[in-house]
């Protein structure tokens, strides 16, 4: 393998091409040594000495395993708590002002189904979490649930694990850090107190596939569509408006480009679309 040095453009292509059938995600051309890269040390790990070679394990029938570690490989996992902060704002203020006033004139049972989708490590369902916790008494006997999905699985590894290091949450308040945090022995890292850690549970999934299970309140996805193309998007936003409940509110990001798949949702703002 010491003479790799970089995709062919034929063989980006065929990668190209099988990430964008597994995923949805289109990797632009510009992206081949990153690409290349990233595919190398999958390589290492295996022992091949090809692209080509590590191309046939992929699409070889008994690679689910390797099909895992090679997304897991390609995937972009950056983010940190309480990301772009007026999401959560706005999650922790008028949404559940509207949930608590509808379940207190009997309009809707005391519970809430939150998903958060393509969630990475775990910092933004956790931070709704958070928003969850520091609403306690307003939600006392209340069913809360949060669900975190990724395609990623060492990203939901992460997530599981609920420790986390100083850049993740950078945006932490001090008083939130204290209510909501256990520093770790070893230092540099911090653990969500199982209170606020115990309303989050995370699953692997593939935006491309739909949500089976009970509807949700509220689904937050963002910073994740902006990968898809005007295929593919479509496709994972029918599948995200129908795990929504009627009257359950979909958060997106400002860059996602979702705005022009979303007919039939009213707008409630510039990232909250609401299902009729």
């Amino acid at each position: 393998m010491s003479g790799l040095i970089s995709l062919t453009p034929e063989q980006f292509t065929q990668f190209q091409q099988f990430i964008y059938r597994h995923t949805g995600i289109w990797t632009v051309d510009g992206k081949v040594a990153l690409l290349s890269n990233r595919i190398r040390r999958r390589l290492r790990d295996r022992g091949l000495d090809s692209f080509d070679d590590y191309y046939k394990l992929l699409t070889a029938g008994n690679a689910a395993g390797e099909l895992e570690a090679f997304i897991d490989a390609i995937t972009t996992n950056e983010t940190h708590f309480f990301r772009t902060i007026e999401h959560f704002n706005w999650f922790a203020g008028p949404f559940l002002d509207e949930m608590i006033a509808r379940a207190t004139a009997g309009q809707r049972e005391r519970s809430l189904r939150i998903w958060s989708a393509a969630c990475s490590t775990g910092e933004e369902p956790y931070s709704l979490a958070i928003c969850l916790a520091e609403n306690a008494p307003r939600l006392a006997g209340w069913s809360l649930k949060i669900i975190g999905t990724d395609i990623c699985e060492s990203a939901l590894a992460t997530a599981r694990t609920a420790i986390y290091g100083p850049k993740a949450i950078e945006h932490v308040s001090p008083e939130r850090l204290a209510q909501n945090f256990i520093a770790q022995p070893a230092g540099n890292a911090w653990r969500l107190k199982p209170a606020v850690a115990g309303l989050c549970e995370f699953r692997r999934h593939n935006l491309l596939e739909p949500m089976e299970g009970t509807a949700f309140d509220c689904i937050v996805i963002r910073n994740v569509l902006i990968y898809f193309d005007r295929t593919s998007k479509p496709i994972a936003l029918r599948h995200l408006i129908n795990a929504l409940r009627s009257g359950g509110s979909l958060v997106v990001g400002s860059t996602d480009g979702a705005h022009d798949f979303l007919d039939g949702l009213k707008r409630r703002s510039n990232f909250v679309y609401q299902k009729p």
